[in-house]
C-alpha cells in the first residue's frame, strides 16, 4: 500500500474508517454493558466455572496508550508517572477478555481511581446493585473497595482464607491484562514503540475504534497473531498496579459495606473451597 498511496491518502481514509467505527451505532452496538440480567448471568457463570469466584461481571484497569506531546498549554494533562505522554484508558472486559466498556478521555496524568469514579461504568453498576443484585467488577489495589468493586485483601498471611481469595481474584482479574495485551498485539500503533503521532482527541477515537476490531475478531473467532512477537513489556503491559492508591474520599459507608460483602466473598471461596477439595 505504501507504494501505492501516500501518506496524505492513506491518513484520510484511516480517518474515515476511525470515525466511522466510533459512530455510536455502531460503538454502542460492539461495546456494551450486559443490560439484562440474563446476559449478566451468563458473564456470572462464565466467571466463576473458569475461576470460582462469584458475582463477577466485568474485570476493570487502565493502559497508557503512548501518544506524541501534546500542546504545551494541556500536556501537563497527559504527562503520566512513567514519564511518557499517554492517555489512560479504562477498559473492562468479560471472562472472554470481550470489551465491554472504554473509556478514552483521560491523559496519562489522571489516577485510574478518578477515571473510575467519574465513568458511566460507575454509575451502571450502583444501579444494578440498588435494585438489590449483587454483582461486582474485579479491580486491582488502586481502585476503592466498594460493594460493587472488590480489590485484593492487603497482607494477607499465607495459607489464610484471605490469602486464597487475593489468588482467586488475581487469576480471575488477569483476564483484563491479556484483553489489552491482545488488543495492543493485533494492533501494532497501539504498541508502546509506535506511538500515536496524531491529536489527544484523534489518538482516542482510534483507540476506541482498535477496541470495536477487536471485538468483531472475537466473535468471527479470527486468530491471535503470534504471541511471541511481541513481549508484554513492548506492548506496555503490566501484571502489577503501577499506581499508587488514591486517597479514598467516597462515602465510609460505601467503603464499610464494601469490606463486609468481601469477607462474605472471602468466605463463600472458602467454604466452596474444601467442599471441591
Amino acid at each position: 500500500m505504501a507504494k501505492c498511496l501516500g501518506q496524505t491518502t492513506v491518513s484520510k481514509y484511516v480517518r474515515q474508517v476511525t470515525d466511522a467505527l466510533v459512530t455510536p451505532s455502531i460503538l454502542n452496538y460492539f461495546i456494551k454493558f450486559p443490560a439484562t440480567l440474563e446476559q449478566r448471568n451468563i458473564i456470572k457463570n462464565k466467571f466463576y466455572t473458569k475461576f470460582g469466584i462469584p458475582g463477577v461481571i466485568g474485570c476493570i484497569d487502565g493502559s497508557h496508550f503512548h501518544i506524541f506531546t501534546p500542546k504545551r498549554d494541556i500536556e501537563h494533562l497527559f504527562y503520566c508517572r512513567k514519564h511518557f505522554y499517554s492517555l489512560n484508558v479504562q477498559m473492562i472486559c468479560d471472562s472472554e477478555c470481550r470489551i465491554i466498556s472504554v473509556n478514552a478521555k483521560y491523559g496519562g496524568a489522571t489516577h485510574d481511581a478518578f477515571i473510575w469514579e467519574n465513568s458511566q461504568a460507575n454509575r451502571y453498576i450502583q444501579d444494578i446493585n440498588k435494585n438489590n443484585e449483587q454483582v461486582w467488577f474485579l479491580g486491582d489495589s488502586g481502585y476503592p473497595q466498594r460493594p460493587w468493586m472488590m480489590t485484593p485483601i492487603p497482607d494477607a498471611a499465607e495459607g489464610t482464607p484471605e490469602a486464597k481469595y487475593n489468588t482467586i481474584h488475581g487469576k480471575a482479574r488477569v483476564v483484563i491484562e491479556n484483553t489489552f495485551g491482545r488488543l495492543k498485539n493485533r494492533w501494532r500503533c497501539l504498541c508502546k514503540d509506535r506511538t500515536l503521532h496524531y491529536t489527544p482527541e484523534r489518538c482516542a477515537t482510534i483507540i476506541m475504534a482498535c477496541s470495536v476490531l477487536h471485538n468483531l475478531a472475537i466473535d468471527f473467532m479470527v486468530p491471535d497473531p503470534e504471541e511471541d512477537v511481541i513481549d508484554s513489556l513492548e506492548l506496555g503491559i503490566s501484571a502489577v498496579s503501577s499506581e499508587e492508591p488514591l486517597r479514598d474520599h467516597g462515602s465510609r459507608d460505601d467503603l464499610i459495606r464494601g469490606r463486609t460483602l468481601r469477607q462474605i466473598l472471602v468466605d463463600r471461596i472458602n467454604r466452596l473451597h474444601i467442599v471441591n477439595n
